[in-house]
């Protein structure tokens, strides 16, 4: 599909119900549905992750699924990938501006490259994962996202 403006767009598309008690109910595609739900303390039943687990897993998804596509660009052997995403929110009240975003006061990725390859190949796919990957973007247009590399040998 291309806009008006020329560019190519891509959409995604959820369909998502109220199955109370603060959950709900997603579907995607022809995928299984996939649930979110909120804290106990909140008034949910703290049964399957809640929305915000969710984006942090969207990222930290996306962040694999990057490594993977540069290290084949740049050439570098790729073993293993892992990542460990945290989102931090904090509480505030309504109005205070701190919480402007939803309260969120930032995003940490622990990335992990289990590779025979050099640690300038990874800095290449660190560069090109910050440029390129959409979440990771989108993400830090609305709060701090701090990503920590490290390469790992095999083995």
């Amino acid at each position: 599909m291309t806009e008006r403006t020329g560019v190519e767009t891509i959409t995604r598309s959820v369909h998502a119900e109220w199955r109370g008690s603060l959950r709900s109910e997603a579907r995607v595609r022809d995928c299984p549905p996939f649930f979110t739900d909120e804290p106990e303390a909140r008034g949910g039943l703290f049964e399957h992750p809640t929305p915000a687990e969710y984006i942090v897993s969207g990222l930290s998804g996306c962040t694999v699924a990057h490594v993977e596509m540069f290290a084949r660009e740049v050439g570098m052997p790729l073993e293993g990938c892992r990542v460990d995403g945290r989102l931090t929110m904090g509480r505030f009240e309504i109005g205070d501006d701190r919480g402007r975003n939803g309260g969120i006061l930032g995003i940490e990725l622990d990335v992990e490259v289990v590779s025979t390859g050099t640690e300038e190949e990874l800095d290449r796919v660190k560069t090109l994962f910050r440029e390129n990957c959409i979440l990771y973007l989108f993400t830090g247009s609305a709060t701090s996202v701090e990503d920590r590399w490290t390469l790992v040998r095999p083995g």
